[in-house]
């Protein structure tokens, strides 16, 4: 089993809806999100939050899928991001998910 989180802005939230949708996932969640970036970030991080404001409004979607579905996921997710060629495109990754009760 995996843990697959996808973190995006909210305005496109509904497109990665839409991508859940279409792949059958029968449950995930969204939890909204208030995202900073500081002056001393070295790290370019223009495309992660907002860098003309104090904050941006995110999403986090997250799913716990079987292994074998995890990279069909992220592989639409990679594709969603390369057909809209946005500044700030969705950020996914999957954790294993070792034990659960």
């Amino acid at each position: 089993m995996k843990l697959i989180i996808v973190l995006g802005i909210k305005e496109i939230q509904g497109e990665l809806n839409k991508v859940f949708k279409e792949m059958k996932i029968p449950i995930f969640s969204k939890v909204d999100i208030e995202g900073f970036k500081t002056e001393e970030n070295v790290a370019d991080m223009s495309n992660w939050f907002g860098n003309h404001k104090e904050s941006d409004f995110s999403v986090m979607f997250f799913t716990f899928v079987h292994t074998k579905d995890a990279d069909a996921i992220l592989k639409d997710i990679n594709k969603l991001n390369l057909s809209k060629n946005r500044i700030r495109p969705f950020h996914a990754f999957q954790m294993p998910v070792e034990k659960f009760v």
